[in-house]
């Protein structure tokens, strides 16, 4: 039987019992909740918030719910940029600048990058598992950010918000890739293969 470690706990499983999601074979277990553990053991830094604000509104007055998660892997990848659901205010935009494109017209069509770091952020969308879990954030949140090492998602509504498990693997697959991002940046460039000489 082939065993392969889970991408969160690194614990080595059979191939046949792992997941896969994200482009990232898991385990049962982190699947269920403990991913987020795993990679706190791992390094990682995993932070949920809660707060309300009241907010007029016209003559009214009303109370709005907010919840954040706020993550940082365990090596430094530092960059800025914002993920959102793309707007028509956003594909009019576009026309008259050049934005950062994935190639993949599902992905580019669904989400709006902006960012000065271009470079950084085309490395991190250079894996298609990174770009299906930000499709999967920013189709759960409001807005998702990279800032100083750090990535944020938010969400804001009128009804109490609390995280989902599926949410919290969807930030814990981001780290996974972030950190696999930072790995393939520091890896030296394969030195050139000398030509064969008759």
């Amino acid at each position: 039987m082939d065993v392969a470690p889970c991408a969160f706990c690194e614990l080595p499983h059979g191939s046949d019992l792992l997941r896969r999601d994200y482009e990232l074979d898991f385990c049962e277990r982190c699947a269920e909740g403990h991913a987020e553990v795993a990679l706190r053991e791992r390094g990682h830094t995993i932070v949920t918030r809660e707060w309300q604000t009241r907010e007029r509104i016209g003559s009214e007055f009303y109370t709005f719910y907010h919840f954040s998660i706020t993550a940082r892997p365990r090596v430094s990848l530092s960059f800025r940029a914002s993920f959102a659901r793309e707007s028509t205010l956003d594909r009019m935009i576009k026309v008259f600048r050049r934005d950062l494109k994935v190639g993949d017209p599902l992905f580019d069509d669904f989400i709006y990058i902006s960012t000065r770091d271009r470079a950084q952020v085309t490395a991190m969308l250079d894996s298609t598992g990174a770009q299906s879990t930000l499709m999967d954030l920013v189709s759960r949140f409001n807005s998702v950010f990279f800032d100083g090492g750090a990535f944020e998602v938010r969400e804001r509504g009128t009804e109490p918000i609390s995280p989902d498990p599926p949410a919290l693997l969807s930030v814990a697959a981001m780290l996974v890739h972030l950190e696999r991002t930072a790995s393939a940046m520091a890896a030296p460039a394969a030195p050139p293969v000398p030509a064969e000489q008759d």
